[in-house]
């Protein structure tokens, strides 16, 4: 089975809702009008994305470097496929969408209640990716909201430039800023700072897992889209539902893998899996074709993508003449 073929049989096994979603018509539609727009091929990279071949993050570098694209217009793309398309898959028809004003005032001072509910936590989470698909520049403004927040967090104080502040949300950021820097940060740097602070040592058990599940949602929310990785978008989250995640297992895990930023980016294309005869895997994208209905997803990517192989193979001609 050739790539192509495999990354269809993953998105086929994806939840009903969620094929539903992003092989729609609204979907096909959006997705149309941004080939038009930038003059690529988009449906088998939605195909990638959904089922995490692909990170959010890593789409900037895989237009780059399969297109040509500039910085700026593979980061705008980017955000808009990902405001347009991937964040209407965590939007469940059953949940009420919140306002925009009740979303920055649970931010503002409702922090406590969402990490200690998971099942609140969850809807909320459903509800905030409605607003982003519907509004781009919400995210931003949410997070001045959150990193404002003067919400009591745990018991105790804090130490901050020699002086006792209060454990407030706001505080505990500061805090984590201070040592881990303000940029986007991995588990590894989560997991330093929960073990070596002088702060944070000063918490029982329950107080350092409610500030590890906050800085989680700090990440989250500030650095979205890219926080997401590589996770299928179906489980993306903003406020952290707690798992019960053993701690050990999570720091074995991460000291023993590659930095991310060690590996590069990854990009992943029929091109770059090992295809020892292309004629052989373009007879049987061909004949993979009449198997999805011609107004799905499926079937445009597997159109682009034999379409990509007969322009290189003509290239590859032309050039041999």
């Amino acid at each position: 089975m050739n790539y192509v073929a495999q990354c269809l049989e993953k998105f086929r096994r994806l939840p009903e809702n969620i094929k539903e979603i992003l092989g729609g018509l609204d979907a096909l539609l959006v997705i149309k009008k941004l080939e038009d727009v930038y003059n690529i091929s988009l449906s088998f990279l939605v195909v990638l994305v959904a089922i995490g071949e692909v990170s959010l993050e890593d789409i900037p570098g895989y237009l780059k470097k399969k297109y040509g694209f500039s910085e700026e217009d593979a980061f705008d793309l980017q955000n808009e496929l990902t405001r347009k398309i991937f964040s209407f898959v965590l939007v469940a028809p059953s949940v009420s969408v919140i306002s925009e004003s009740a979303a920055e005032g649970i931010l503002s001072e409702g922090i406590n209640g969402l990490l200690a509910d998971s099942k609140k936590a969850q809807e909320f989470n459903e509800g905030l990716f409605g607003l982003f698909s519907k509004n781009g520049l919400l995210p931003d403004k949410l997070s001045k909201n959150f990193v404002n927040n003067q919400e009591r967090l745990t018991s105790g104080s804090i130490l901050s430039e020699g002086k006792e502040v209060a454990p407030t949300v706001a505080n505990w950021l500061k805090d984590f800023i201070s040592v881990s820097g303000s940029g986007i940060f991995d588990d590894l740097a989560l997991i330093q700072y929960l073990s070596n602070s002088s702060n944070v040592k000063r918490l029982d058990e329950k107080d350092k897992n409610l500030l590890r599940r906050l800085l989680r949602l700090y990440r989250n929310l500030v650095f979205f889209p890219n926080s997401m990785g590589n996770l299928p978008v179906e489980d993306w989250e903003i406020i952290p539902i707690d798992k019960k995640e053993d701690e050990k297992k999570i720091r074995e895990d991460v000291l023993a893998a590659p930095s991310p930023k060690a590996t590069g980016v990854r990009i992943l294309s029929a091109a770059a899996s090992p295809l020892p005869d292309k004629l052989a895997t373009l007879t049987e994208l061909e004949k993979m074709l009449p198997q999805y209905p011609a107004a799905s997803l499926e079937h445009k990517a597997v159109s682009q993508e034999i379409s990509r192989f007969k322009k290189a193979e003509l290239k590859k001609t032309q050039k041999a003449r």
